[in-house]
């Protein structure tokens, strides 16, 4: 057992598998036996089986998953985990609206019914169909009612347009309204979205894709005036760091200043002012070496804690360990970052309520 304080991991992950998921499809859709979500490049992201968290590894069930989460949380003083998707996000990418919609639902009774239900502690969130906005509001009142769910993942790749458009409002009306957050989540699939098809490696892809996706729905939200329209709408960008946001709000402070009246009329205020006055929220990584001036440019209670287990990427104990001892942050500011930020964010004090019937 570890000597630091407890600590809410705001985005770990499980290896969910199809075959768990495809049980909860509804007729006709299961019969269908084509993939659940679209595929990409074929890269190896273990780099021949030598990166990621030893001991948990793909093709394990939802049960051992559990498991293994629990003995880790146990071991490290974790209260609670927040865990994402690694595939089911894509659903979103599925172009034949109803099989996107019926994967959607299958996959987030999966969660609650096989993840969820297993532990109080443990807390996978939910996919939407994000290309049908009113279904997804659909989706998102059925499984927060009905299945329990605290947020849903919106992955930065494979949506028709930007997330600060107005097609997306149903989506955020209705988690502002049942007071869940909308969690933004970093990745690579469809890289060439985003102009990652000229790059070759693997490497090059993961380094360039994930944060250039996040700065688009980023710059796209906040200039729309996503935060203002949902004052109280809870929002987080994750898996990218957090040191772009000096040099990147400050790009967007002054082209509000030049063109915010005809181009951003939402925003009555600098972007970096509406960020550090809204709920908004971003996941960092504790060896940025220019975290402390980020934490003093923003606020510290605008960033959550994030394990990464069990991916390739996840730094996992090291990062926490480093978070706790950082020598230029402060005793409180540490806790906010670990605990109290992630417990806010997700509304953790009443997260397990509701839960899926087996």
């Amino acid at each position: 057992m570890v000597d630091w304080p407890p600590t809410i991991d705001a985005d770990g992950h499980v290896l969910e598998r199809q075959q768990d998921i495809r049980k909860y499809l509804e007729a006709p859709w299961n019969r269908r036996q084509t993939s659940l979500w679209p595929s990409d490049q074929p890269f190896d992201t273990e780099l021949f089986d030598t990166l990621g968290y030893r001991g948990y590894e793909r093709g394990m069930s939802p049960a051992q998953q559990v498991e293994t989460w629990l003995k880790i949380m146990d071991e490290y003083n974790m209260e609670q985990a927040v865990l994402f998707p690694t595939g089911s996000g894509n659903i979103a990418k599925l172009r034949e609206p109803e099989f996107c919609v019926a994967a959607c639902r299958a996959a987030n009774d999966h969660f609650a019914k096989e993840y969820n239900a297993l532990s109080d502690r443990i807390h996978c969130v939910g996919v939407l169909p994000l290309k049908q906005p009113q279904e997804a509001a659909k989706e998102l009142r059925r499984a927060v009612t009905e299945r329990g769910m605290i947020s849903f993942e919106l992955l930065s790749m494979g949506l028709p347009t930007a997330l600060g458009d107005p097609m997306y409002d149903p989506i955020y009306e209705e988690a502002q309204r049942l007071d869940v957050p909308i969690s933004i989540h970093g990745n690579r699939s469809a890289s060439h979205e985003v102009g990652a098809g000229a790059l070759r490696t693997f490497a090059e892809v993961h380094t360039y894709t994930f944060p250039v996706g996040m700065f688009l729905h980023f710059t796209s939200m906040i200039f729309q005036g996503v935060p203002v329209r949902f004052p109280k709408l809870r929002i987080a960008f994750l898996e990218i760091g957090a040191t772009w946001l000096p040099y990147w709000l400050d790009r967007m402070d002054e082209h509000w200043e030049l063109r915010g009246e005809f181009e951003a009329p939402h925003l009555k205020k600098k972007p970096s002012e509406v960020v550090r006055e809204s709920p908004i929220y971003f996941s960092l990584e504790s060896e940025e070496r220019l975290l402390p001036q980020t934490i003093d440019y923003i606020g510290d209670n605008h960033f959550l804690y994030a394990s990464d287990i069990p991916h390739w990427d996840g730094e996992f104990p090291k990062n926490l360990e480093y978070l706790w001892k950082h020598p230029d942050l402060s005793r409180a500011t540490k806790e906010k970052i670990a605990y109290h930020n992630g417990k806010e964010y997700f509304k953790l004090n009443g997260a397990g309520a509701v839960r899926a019937s087996a």
